[in-house]
């Protein structure tokens, strides 16, 4: 995550935040990696799934997104874009989020059967989203695998019926 969000990104953002539950330890572990390896010092913050009313309280833990401020999203992955749609909501200053960084793009159906979720989110939300790896990537890769042949297949199946893929 840290050497794709530094290519993508540099250091022109100001925090990252990783939506509950997965999103939390690839903040944090982005966080420490963009520091220690590249010398970006930017802090990170995450959601409750339940707000809590004692204690540091709120929904948001970690830094307080301010008015202006340009948020990177880190995720695990993308399956119908509901994480964004639910973090939006949740920054509540006036922010903008340029780009979400994820492990793997599964290039699965959306909401609309005609386009992936990350283009999903592109057009809905103006954010760029960055994988690490694709479902095309671990294709190509177990098909050079004999071992793996079996698994081709299904994932072949599994592609041509929820996939829409880059030609």
């Amino acid at each position: 995550y840290a050497t794709c969000i530094h290519e993508t990104c540099g250091g022109n953002f100001d925090a990252m935040f990783g939506p509950a539950y997965k999103g939390i330890p690839l903040a944090t572990a982005a966080a420490g990696a963009l520091y220690r390896n590249y010398g970006v010092d930017k802090p990170y913050f995450f959601n409750r799934k339940e707000i809590k009313d004692h204690g540091e309280g709120g929904g948001l833990i970690g830094y307080k997104p301010k008015d202006g401020d340009n948020i990177i999203i880190v995720e695990d992955v993308i399956t119908a874009g509901t994480a964004v749609r639910e973090t939006m909501p949740l920054l509540k200053a006036d922010v903008s989020v340029s780009d979400m960084f994820i492990s793997v793009n599964r290039c699965e159906i959306g909401k609309d059967t005609t386009k992936t979720a990350v283009q999903q989110v592109k057009e809905e939300f103006g954010i760029t989203v960055h994988s690490i790896i694709s479902v095309e990537d671990i294709h190509e890769y177990l098909m050079t695998k004999e071992e793996y042949k079996d698994v081709v297949k299904a994932m072949e199946a599994y592609m041509a019926e929820y996939c829409v893929l880059d030609k």
